[in-house]
């Protein structure tokens, strides 16, 4: 847009520069925490340990509530109703905006991340034996995987107008999966976090990639929230860690009631504060990071 100044009349045109490398530090930050995940509640003692207590916790209370069968049906359907619904809206979206590309390489995301999840539970991670209980390794979890890549794929291919619409329901259905396969006895938390990181790693570098030929946004947005929200869930998630390696550790049979509780509340915040570490990411990469810079003329 020119701006016409009256005492030279010269043209003053504000131009957004992109600057590419900004582009991966969300796909860096996601490695960095899916390694962390994985050393720390995975192959040591102490996180292995509040892991398996937070799982335990609502796997004991949750079917109590007379709802276990429904959620666990849902979860059964889950693979397929994410498929169902990602498809018939990257279909919708291709044949309306002819945009292959995008499409093709959201679909390229989606598929590596339910594959490398397969790859990194079945073949590469194990899961060290400290008599918890947890020899076989589910780190990662394919169906938070499955419904986060999914959903990411739906916010990615969507127009600019309709994602603060299509962003927080996509992702709240993700979120919600993730706390369902934890509740109802599926997955323990770590797995549930590390199935946002792998699928936001994929989308977040699928989205890098397109940015350099193909502009996601219209045009840049303040995201100022999306920053003091996104540094206050890695805040909590880095909380979880330290609590969960300070925190009392008596015998596995032998928790207090009190202490079975917190655990689960951590396990709980240790997921939310995940998803929106991982989705904010993703967001602040398909907004397409740029500094604005004054031309004169």
């Amino acid at each position: 847009m020119d701006l016409w100044h009256s005492g030279n009349m010269r043209a003053t045109s504000v131009v957004s520069r992109p600057r590419h490398l900004v582009w991966w530090w969300a796909a860096l930050l996601l490695a960095v925490m899916g390694v962390i995940e994985y050393w720390f509640f995975v192959t040591q003692r102490p996180g292995q340990w509040a892991d398996q207590v937070a799982f335990a916790a609502w796997t004991r209370w949750w079917p109590r509530t007379g709802l276990d069968s429904p959620v666990r049906d849902f979860l059964d359907l889950l693979p397929t109703l994410c498929a169902a619904i990602a498809t018939v809206f990257l279909i919708y979206r291709v044949i309306r905006d002819r945009r292959f590309s995008r499409a093709m390489l959201a679909s390229v995301a989606v598929v590596a991340a339910v594959g490398s999840t397969q790859l990194l539970k079945h073949v590469l991670l194990v899961r060290p034996d400290y008599n918890f209980g947890t020899t076989m390794n589910s780190f990662p979890s394919g169906h938070t995987t499955t419904a986060a890549a999914a959903m990411a794929l739906m916010y990615v291919v969507s127009p600019p107008k309709l994602r603060p619409v299509i962003g927080p329901v996509a992702w709240g259905f993700a979120t919600i999966t993730g706390l369902a396969t934890l509740i109802s006895g599926w997955h323990r938390p770590s797995d549930i976090a590390a199935g946002f990181m792998v699928a936001g790693f994929w989308m977040v570098a699928a989205c890098a990639v397109l940015q350099v030929g193909q502009p996601l946004s219209a045009r840049v947005r303040p995201s100022r929230w999306s920053r003091r929200v996104g540094i206050a869930s890695l805040v909590c998630w880095a909380l979880v860690i330290m609590l969960s390696w300070v925190l009392p550790h008596p015998h596995i049979q032998q928790v207090p009631s009190w202490l079975l509780a917190l655990y689960a509340a951590l396990g709980v915040v240790h997921i939310i504060a995940t998803a929106l570490v991982v989705g904010l990411c993703l967001r602040s990469v398909v907004l397409g990071p740029s500094r604005r810079k004054a031309r004169h003329r």
